[in-house]
């Protein structure tokens, strides 16, 4: 052993006394110089990141876990310590990754991560969700809408450009994958909406939906129309023309369903803006809708059109 890790593993062991009796700033001082001493020492830089967190200072904290973490990429409390660092500052990405690999290695520790606030948000069905949704396409951009009764409820809606086309929009909701039905058996499920404009409503469509199923616990299998979901949100002559919603399997994207084989299984419904006449002909007879829209070529993304 050098002289130098040996200086720096008795002060990592002085450090450590300081640490257990609360003596932050002292020990974080013996950590960074057996950093300095031995830049190699895994320990040292673990203790560094655990000192400067309870100092309140998480942004320092990140880089000393990074250090120890990429010299013992094993350490489930450096990973542990890493996660909770960069949730801290914000950086959701590295702090989901650090979180699953802490997992792998530790399943138990669940329970703990559920009392951690900032990362128990990551183990929610909606961050997974939102992983799957990137691996579909690619990155984009979302909006919080929260529940106009309850303040702490909140939707976010995804906006992605160019797609299933380009001049087209998909909008998609990240958050309705949280709620479990009261069938157990149920897939877990998002909202899918296509556009040919980019429209703040197509966002409050989603949310005014998701929040409506949620909170009536009402499945949107295909098929299902919801009334008035649009007629509620008073958009001008769209909420006259397009009131009510109709849902069926996605069609139009590449992608495969479900998103996530779980279980549970997550999956996505597409919700298609129909007109009182529209909504007459469904009422008459279910699969009599898909086949008329058909017949009359409307395009179910144009929400502009009249509805006659």
């Amino acid at each position: 052993m050098c002289v130098s890790q040996a200086a720096a593993d008795a002060l990592v062991v002085d450090a450590q006394a300081l640490f257990r009796v609360e003596k932050y700033a002292e020990a974080a001082t013996r950590f960074e110089k057996a950093t300095q001493l031995f830049p190699a020492h895994a320990a040292a830089w673990k203790g560094l990141g655990q000192t400067l967190l309870c100092l309140g200072r998480p942004h320092e904290a990140t880089r000393a876990f990074d250090q120890a973490i990429g010299l013992a990429p094993g350490s489930a409390t450096a990973l542990w310590g890493g996660a909770v660092a960069h949730a801290e500052v914000g950086n959701k990405v590295v702090a989901l990754s650090y979180l699953r690999r802490t997992l792998k290695l530790q399943p138990t520790w669940i329970e703990m991560a559920k009392g951690v606030p900032t990362l128990a948000a990551f183990l929610q069905w909606s961050t997974r969700t939102a992983e799957d949704l990137k691996q579909v396409f690619g990155a984009f951009s979302t909006r919080t809408y929260r529940h106009a009764g309850d303040d702490t409820r909140a939707v976010e809606v995804a906006r992605i450009v160019d797609r299933p086309a380009v001049g087209r929009w998909t909008f998609v909701t990240i958050g309705l994958t949280n709620h479990v039905w009261p069938d157990a058996e149920r897939p877990r499920i998002e909202l899918i909406l296509q556009s040919i404009v980019d429209h703040e409503v197509c966002g409050q469509i989603l949310a005014n939906l998701a929040f409506h199923l949620a909170d009536t616990g009402f499945y949107p299998e295909p098929g299902v129309v919801v009334r008035d979901v649009i007629g509620a949100l008073g958009a001008g002559d769209l909420s006259e023309r397009l009131p009510h919603v109709y849902i069926r399997v996605p069609r139009g994207w590449t992608f495969s369903l479900p998103l996530d084989v779980g279980p549970p299984p997550v999956t996505l419904a597409q919700v298609i803006p129909i007109s009182e006449l529209e909504y007459g002909i469904w009422k008459n007879k279910i699969t009599d809708l898909e086949p008329a829209l058909a017949a009359r070529k409307v395009d179910v993304a144009d929400l502009k059109r009249s509805g006659a």
